[in-house]
Order: C-alpha cells, then sequence, then structure tokens
C-alpha cells in the first residue's frame, strides 16, 4: 500500500499539528508495475531543502504536485547546521523570499538568534543570519506544506527509476529521451508531466566515521542506489563529492566561563520581506560562544589520520567549510575557531561549528576535551562524513532542465553544491520551470545581473564544479546592485509575471515600493547650500567650498546622518522615522546612489551580450575552433553568447567563430522558413 497525505485547499488556516492530517490513500493495488492512478503536472524527488522550495513553488503555481520522499516525518529536516544565512547565503534567502519561497518565512518564526554578519563593510556585502531550533523549523514547515498548500500530495516511499520514452521533439542532438514519470522501488508507476530531482546526500550515499563505512544518505536514512545508476545509465556524466558534520555536545557539561560571548542584533532582523520583525525578543535570544583549537587538537588529529578513511579518499569535500582535519593539515600551528551553536531551545545539544570530523568516535571524544570549555563535555554524537554522487551541472540548462532528457530537472545537491540557501535557490528555480514547461510557456531565468540566484546557476551552468559548490559575495561581479534590502524590487514583480508570487506578496511589495518612491521623492526635494546644511546639523565633515546644493537624500550617504537626524532640520520627515526598515533602505540606496551610475552601464553591457540567445540545436562540430572548444561548448549547451563566454577555456577568438556561425545558422533558418511559407 502507498502510504500518501493528500493536502486539500482549507478555506481558513488550519492551527492543527502535521501528525492530524488524516492520510488518503491513493493506489490500485498491489501488483508489480501497477501505475499510480491519475497523473501530476509536476513530481518532485526528495523533501529537504531543495524539494521543499521546488514543490511549495509548483503548488502556488496551480500545478498538482506529488512530492515522493523516503519518509514523510524527515520533510524539511536540517541536517547539517542550525543556521541559514549569511554572508552570500543571507543575499539567496532575501531573494528566495522575494520570490514567495518559504524558507525565510519559517525561520522567522524559528529562529532562537539573529544577527547581520560583515558590518563592518558596506550594507551590499552585509549577510543576514538566524539560529535555528531544528524541532521549530520542521514543525513550521511541515505544518505550511500539510496544511496550508493546496494541490500538494505527499507519498513515502523510495524512487528507483525514471519513466523514460523516445523525445520525439528533441532540443539537440543529446535530448533523445522525455521523462514521464518515476518508478518505485516495488514496481509501481507515478506518471508526471515533469520531474524534479532534489536527492541530496543520497545517491549512492555512503557514512564515514573512522575506517568504519556503512551506506547511508545520513544518519538513519538509506541511500538511493537504483536511481543514481539510472541516471549513469541515461549518460549523464556522474561525479562524486563529500561532506561532513561535527561531533555534537551536550550544552550542559560545557564550561562557558572565558570564552568570548555572541550575542544576536536587537532588534533582530528578520528574512522576510513580509515580516518586520521575528518571533522572539531580543532579550530571550540565545547566546553563542566562540572558543578556538590548539596545538594539543592538532597534535591528536595528526597522530589518527590513519584511522580516517574520509580524510584520505581523494573525493573532494568542501573548500569553504572543510573538516578539522583538513584544516591542521593545510593551516598547520595555527588556532581555528569553533562556535559554539544552541541547536533549540528545548535541547541541550550544542553544534560546534568548525570541527567537522570524521576520526573513529572515541578519538573524537580525546580531541573535543582538549578545547577550552569542553574539558568535560559529553559527546552526545560522533561527527561523520557523507560521500555521494552528483551531476555534472553543465548538462543542464539555465531553467534547471537536464540538456539530456526533456522534461526532467535537477535541483540541490545533486547539482554538486553545498548548503540549504543554494540548495532553496535551485529548488525554487525548478520548481517554477517544472510548472511552465507542463504549461508549454517560456522558462523562467535570474541573470546574473539580477540577482545571486542567477550567479549560482550560471556558475554551475557554464563552469560546473569539482567541489562542493558554495555562495559568496565575491563570486557576484554587480555586488552594488545585487544587496539584501532590494531583492524584492529585482525579482518580486519578474516571478509574479511568471506566476510564482501570490497577490498578496505583489500587493505588499506594491504598497513597501510606493513607500520606498514617495520618501525618496520628498528627501530630493528639500536642498539648501551645503554651508546651511553644516550649520544646521553641526556636521563637520559637510564641505562648504562644494559647488551648488545638496538635498536631503544627498546628505544620507554620510555615515553619521539618519533620517531622525534630518528631522531637526527638516520636520516634514518626522513621519519616517517609526518605520526602521524604511529608514534603513532609504539610507542605503543614497549610500550607493552615484556607484549605482556606473554599475548600471556594466549592467547593460553584460545584457546586450545575454539578449543573443544561441539556439539549442546548434551544432557546434561545425565551427572552425580546436576540438577542446567543440567539446565543452557541447557539453554545457550554453544558452546565449554571455553564457558561453564565461565557459572556462572559451577563448576570445572562439567567441568571434561562435558568432559568426550563430548568425549564419539564423539567416539560413529565417530563409528556409520564408521559403515554406511562399506560394508554389
Amino acid at each position: 500500500m502507498l502510504q500518501t497525505r493528500c493536502v486539500r485547499f482549507v478555506s481558513a488556516v488550519s492551527r492543527h499539528p502535521p501528525s492530524t492530517v488524516v492520510p488518503t490513500n491513493h493506489h490500485t493495488g498491489h501488483r508489480k508495475r501497477d501505475c499510480h492512478s491519475g497523473r501530476y503536472d509536476v513530481i518532485v524527488v526528495g523533501g529537504g531543502h531543495a524539494g521543499t522550495e521546488a514543490a511549495a513553488a509548483a503548488t502556488r503555481m496551480g500545478a498538482n504536485t506529488l512530492m515522493v520522499t523516503h519518509k514523510l516525518d524527515t520533510i524539511g529536516e536540517m541536517s547539517c547546521n542550525p543556521s541559514f544565512g549569511g554572508v552570500g547565503k543571507g543575499h539567496l534567502m532575501k531573494e528566495i523570499d522575494a520570490l514567495d519561497g518559504v524558507c525565510a518565512r519559517i525561520c522567522d518564526k524559528s529562529g532562537i538568534q539573529y544577527k547581520v554578519l560583515n558590518t563592518r563593510k558596506g550594507p551590499a556585502v552585509w549577510g543576514p543570519r538566524a539560529q535555528i531550533d531544528r524541532s521549530l523549523y520542521k514543525k513550521h514547515l511541515q505544518e505550511e506544506l500539510f496544511n496550508n498548500t493546496p494541490n500538494l500530495t505527499f507519498l513515502a516511499r523510495p524512487v528507483e527509476d525514471l519513466i523514460l520514452t523516445t523525445n520525439s521533439q528533441p532540443d539537440s542532438d543529446v535530448c533523445k529521451q522525455l521523462v514521464q514519470g518515476v518508478r518505485l522501488d516495488d514496481g509501481q508507476c507515478i506518471h508526471g508531466d515533469t520531474v524534479v530531482l532534489t536527492t541530496g546526500t543520497f545517491l549512492r550515499g555512503q557514512i564515514n566515521i573512522g575506517l568504519e563505512t556503512r551506506p547511508a544518505g545520513r544518519v538513519g536514512d538509506a541511500p538511493a542506489i537504483g536511481l543514481a545508476k539510472s541516471l549513469e545509465d541515461a549518460g549523464f556524466t556522474v561525479g562524486r563529492l563529500k561532506t561532513g558534520t561535527p561531533p555534537r555536545v551536550d550544552g550542559r557539561t560545557i564550561d562557558y566561563t572565558g570564552l568570548s560571548p555572541q550575542p544576536g542584533d536587537d532588534p533582530p532582523q528578520p528574512f522576510s520581506f513580509l515580516n518586520d520583525a521575528v518571533w522572539i525578543k531580543p532579550e530571550d535570544q540565545v547566546m553563542c560562544h566562540l572558543t578556538h583549537t590548539n596545538s594539543t587538537v592538532d597534535k591528536i588529529i595528526l597522530d589518527n589520520l590513519h584511522l580516517d578513511r574520509h580524510v584520505q579518499e581523494e573525493t573532494t569535500g568542501p573548500r569553504y567549510c572543510p573538516s578539522i582535519e583538513s584544516k591542521v593539515l593545510r593551516f598547520p600551528k595555527r588556532p581555528h575557531q569553533i562556535w559554539l551553536e544552541p541547536e533549540g531551545l528545548d535541547t541541550p545539544v550544542v553544534y560546534p561549528n568548525g570541527i567537522s570530523c570524521t576520526l573513529p568516535a572515541e578519538v573524537q571524544v580525546d580531541m573535543v576535551r582538549q578545547i577550552r570549555g569542553l574539558e568535560r563535555a559529553e559527546v552526545m554524537q560522533p561527527g561523520y562524513g557523507v560521500e555521494y554522487d552528483y551531476m555534472d551541472p553543465r548538462q543542464l540548462k539555465a531553467s534547471l532542465e537536464t540538456n539530456r532528457i526533456k522534461n526532467l530537472f535537477f535541483a540541490g545537491q545533486i547539482n554538486g553544491t553545498t548548503g540549504y540557501e543554494e540548495a532553496a535557490a535551485q529548488g525554487l528555480i525548478a520548481g517554477i520551470n517544472a510548472v511552465l514547461k507542463a504549461q508549454d510557456r517560456p522558462a523562467f531565468t535570474v541573470s546574473r545581473t539580477e540577482g545571486y540566484i542567477g550567479v549560482l546557476i550560471d556558475d554551475l551552468t557554464t563552469q560546473g564544479t569539482n567541489e562542493p559548490y558554495r555562495m559568496f559575495t565575491s563570486r557576484a561581479e554587480f555586488r552594488l546592485s545585487l544587496r539584501p534590502d532590494n531583492a524584492d524590487e529585482r525579482l518580486t514583480e519578474k516571478g509574479h509575471q511568471a506566476g510564482c508570487v501570490s497577490h498578496y506578496r505583489y500587493h505588499t511589495f506594491m504598497d513597501i515600493k510606493h513607500s520606498l518612491d514617495r520618501s525618496l521623492q520628498l528627501l530630493k526635494s528639500f536642498s539648501q547650500s551645503s554651508a546651511k546644511w553644516k550649520r544646521q546639523l553641526k556636521y563637520d565633515l559637510l564641505s562648504e567650498t562644494k559647488s551648488g546644493t545638496q538635498s536631503a537624500f544627498d546628505l544620507l550617504k554620510y555615515p553619521d546622518i539618519t533620517i531622525s537626524r534630518l528631522v531637526d532640520v527638516v520636520p516634514e520627515l518626522r513621519h519616517l522615522v517609526p518605520n526602521r526598515q524604511l529608514c534603513n533602505r532609504l539610507k542605503i540606496e543614497a549610500t550607493y546612489a552615484c556607484m549605482m551610475k556606473k554599475q548600471e552601464q556594466e549592467i547593460q553591457e553584460v545584457r546586450r551580450d545575454e539578449a543573443m540567445a544561441l539556439p539549442d540545436n546548434l551544432d557546434y562540430t561545425q565551427l572552425h575552433v580546436s576540438t577542446e572548444v567543440i567539446e565543452k561548448l557541447a557539453l554545457t549547451r550554453p544558452q546565449t553568447i554571455g553564457a558561453a563566454s564565461r565557459i572556462p577555456g572559451i577563448t576570445p577568438a572562439a567567441m568571434v567563430q561562435l558568432l559568426r556561425y550563430v548568425k549564419h545558422f539564423k539567416r539560413q533558418k529565417h530563409g528556409s522558413e520564408t521559403q515554406e511559407l511562399s506560394p508554389a
């Protein structure tokens, strides 16, 4: 029998926990290859952060959606660190929210400490971050999906294979198959117009602790062996990556005396543009603490490397979130930071962020107890490593549809990324495009000039990755315009046009935008000489010799000038002061106003390149370039001239040849179409 939960539309928001949802069975028997009744618009495989965003996006667009996952009670599980956001990752969170994704809103009602990182630098690279209560996050997310999401059905069964057929209308010479659904482990079939795979670390997943190995996608969950083989048999280029987690520690056995406390912000900043505040009071936020490794820890690690299979493996691990073993090997005789992060309000478990480790369990205990503050700490669960298969993301379009199989989408760690935020961003885009594909509508894409989501997907699809990919602000060329504060201005209207943004969010955004525009006009309407401003504000940094006048908006770019301070001179601005978020946005707009003019010119240059689309059915073997260039273009199949130029190894000379070939190809195609339309 198939275990399912059918989520029905309810007229009022349900306040019942997910366990009270009445299961509804949809099955036609137990025979092999018997088909599940009905057909879905979108089938999402996996219930992690990519899967939940994909399923939620599809249902927001009205698609009849099925989520298939191993266990219903692990939907929304935070398998690794108990936090969301950070530098670069926080930008993704704001963009996901701007497109009406769910994770930002869930964080705003399950966080236990909120802090904006990187505030010593400009606001363009600030990193909103939240320490999350694992149980609360999963509870609120499941309530959102189980109780408040219409058109969504859940099925708890492993997927063993894809249902494929011949593609009668191939986009290119490699796209010869079409996905029509999934086959379960017992042989039963479920049919769907599109399929989104969000398998996380489960494809041939293997856990390593010391020299011990066992098949698993994570602790307590079986790997997906059959599906991994099916993808390999379908011709996808498969790689192998690894990641790891630290040992969990009992916070009641930690001596915090002498450790560096790390408080949250007051007031805490919400992730979601829909929220003015988070659920927790500033004074109720938990305290994190900072400690460090030492030479004794280094010695224990180095003396036991022969017992650590995970480190000995040639499989590539995360460069920017490495294991403590890798840190000691790469940066010897150096103390390394360890952030002691509580995992929830009602649990003693503490996550020691910074000592991801795969040494034998008993060695991990010895190592932990050499760290300041953890001398008597009890290890509640040893750290472990996970190895898993991933698909070379250069086999994807910018929509995250695969080049090889039509209507099949990949999102999350299957594409070689690491992190909840990167997975959620991909799941959102894949879910949107799965619906658009089922509706035969143009794909929804975010370019590098529009968002960090665009940077993420463009990096993956043009350059690929041989290590777990993590988002940083340094990956974006246009950081001044791709800020956390303006993600809604960049993406919400575009998302609404595609159908993935609700009317409620869109009208909320329009209210915010109108308020921002009116306030900017008001600030710019008050102008006077610099000398007069200086006398009235008693601000020495203002230059009296500057020619012309300055508006109140111009003055906001100075560090110590705020709306509150301007009110003393311009009382007409007083009504803005209570709106803290609006004041912050106005300040940031003024800070970057001059620099944005130059960056906008650079953005327009890039967009001109992006505007020249490359046909899907281009035959790259006809190019008069090196075999290496032909192979890279044929593998990646870039969708624009701009994307082609970013593929490593594509020379300027090759780009000239490609431009000529594309123009010739389009002229030929236009000529043949004209002939067909001409009368006999």
